[in-house]
């Protein structure tokens, strides 16, 4: 049902999938990257951070007909909470407060949002997902050097090392001065191709004190996941 309903947010942005996946899965052909690789340096840099404040654009390619949904915002990370607030779309907002999780969509599904357990973000906080264990997770190969803006990268390719996570595949451009993740990309189950640049990233940032508290707008209806599977809210 997690799933579902997820899948169901997803449509509503994009009016047809594409088979841009099958192309994205496919790990190119290099050696895996070693125990020092910038992967982990990646992965240690954003596990000690207590706090993580980056802007993004964010781009989601179906797979059926090619469309594509371009949009920007920020993200705000602190242990197990994050957010996701754009900008463009203005008002979107995807935020796990510790207790739940929160879609509120009001430039697709205006008038309601969706109240889920915190547990059903893996599939948003990337690169929590991305970077929690990503030896354990993944395979991670060292693909090519490539420039991200004005940042010097080195293209890493993950394929999943277990059936249970939410990709595919996916790609991480990390700096190879900094250590930080200037842009990924994942292939999820669905084949939904999500790629993600970042303009600026700040570890151990101050962050707004409502960053990862969700109010509900006067008006709007929450549709609560325990409703919707006959459990108690």
């Amino acid at each position: 049902m997690r799933r579902l309903l997820l899948g169901v947010l997803v449509a509503s942005r994009l009016a047809a999938q594409d088979s841009t996946a099958a192309a994205q899965a496919a790990a190119p052909a290099a050696a895996p990257a070693t125990a020092g690789s910038l992967v982990d340096r990646a992965a240690a840099q954003y596990r000690g951070a207590h706090s993580v404040r980056a802007t993004f654009e964010q781009t989601l390619t179906g797979a059926g007909t090619g469309s594509t949904h371009v949009s920007h915002g920020e993200y705000f990370q602190s242990g197990s909470r994050f957010a996701l607030r754009f900008s463009d779309p203005a008002g979107d907002a995807i935020v796990s407060d510790g207790a739940a999780l929160w879609i509120y969509l009001p430039s697709s599904a205006k008038g309601q949002v969706l109240k889920m357990s915190s547990q059903a973000g893996e599939g948003f906080d990337i690169l929590t997902e991305l970077l929690s264990a990503p030896k354990a997770s993944y395979l991670a190969v060292k693909w090519r050097e490539e420039p991200v803006d004005s940042h010097a990268t080195t293209v890493f390719a993950l394929s999943p090392r277990k059936t249970d996570l939410p990709f595919t595949h996916a790609t991480l451009w990390i700096g190879k001065s900094d250590g930080l993740i200037w842009q990924l990309e994942t292939v999820e189950l669905s084949g939904l191709v999500r790629r993600v640049r970042f303009t600026s990233v700040n570890i151990n940032a101050d962050l707004p004190s409502d960053a990862m508290t969700f109010t509900v707008p006067a008006g709007v209806k929450v549709l609560d996941q325990n409703s919707l599977m006959g459990k108690k809210p």
